[in-house]
């Protein structure tokens, strides 16, 4: 039996399964800090609001007053929802032979292999539309519209996940319910916290980013051993 690139790329995610649920857990609070650092960063007012959080807003209202209906929404979301799977299922070398989707009973992907958890999860924590805009805004001068549109993609993003996040969802069964209790909050918190860095400040935004959560982390470590320490010292 041959084995081909997908079936490397499944076992090595089953391999880092455990770990990256550990760390994820374990930087979720570094992770909220970064998000809080640049949040307390930024000064808004009734008069100066971003173009990013102007998009979030009107999407998000336009959502609560229209999209959220089934009828108008479903679709587009669930395209979304699928596409994000066969990208991640291409990015772990398998060959997707079968996309379909529908506006009131859902849709799926058929690709050849296992599969693993991250093309599982990837419509959960990774924006797809968004990323598509900011594929284009690296190749364009700073634009409102754009930005504004970006941000509309997050609220669209940040939507379209709180309804397909359910119990009875198939994806977190396949992943496993308690992996992705453990990976998809920090996945989401710095996805986000990372899109507004980069368009906040660049490449240096993202990069400061990275060294704020290494910081917090390691302070968040050292808080959690004198913890420990002190609470086997005393019993």
């Amino acid at each position: 039996m041959t084995l081909t690139c997908d079936h490397y790329m499944d076992r090595f995610f089953s391999i880092i399964k455990l770990p990256v649920a550990l760390l994820s857990l374990w930087i979720f609070p570094a992770s909220l800090l970064v998000l809080w650092d640049f949040a307390v960063a930024q000064r808004y007012s009734v008069t100066n609001v971003p173009p990013l959080l102007l998009g979030f807003i009107v999407y998000y209202i336009l959502w609560l007053l229209l999209f959220r209906r089934r009828e108008l929404g479903s679709y587009v979301t669930t395209l979304e929802h699928e596409v994000t799977h066969a990208v991640f299922a291409l990015l772990t070398g398998h060959k997707v032979t079968r996309m379909h989707v529908t506006a009131k009973q859902g849709g799926h992907v058929v690709y050849e292999g296992k599969g693993n958890w991250l093309i599982s999860l990837a419509p959960y924590f990774f924006p797809t539309v968004t990323v598509l805009l900011l594929t284009v805004r690296m190749f364009m001068e700073r634009n409102a519209w754009l930005e504004g549109g970006i941000g509309a993609s997050l609220a669209f993003h940040v939507t379209s996940t709180y309804v397909e996040t359910h119990g009875a969802q198939t994806d977190f069964k396949h992943a496993g319910r308690l992996f992705s209790f453990c990976f998809l909050p920090s996945a989401n918190v710095l996805t986000y916290t990372f899109i507004a860095l980069y368009l906040n400040g660049g490449w240096h935004g993202i990069l400061s980013g990275l060294r704020a959560l290494y910081r917090h982390t390691g302070e968040y470590s050292v808080l959690v051993y004198h913890f420990i320490e002190n609470f086997l010292r005393s019993s």
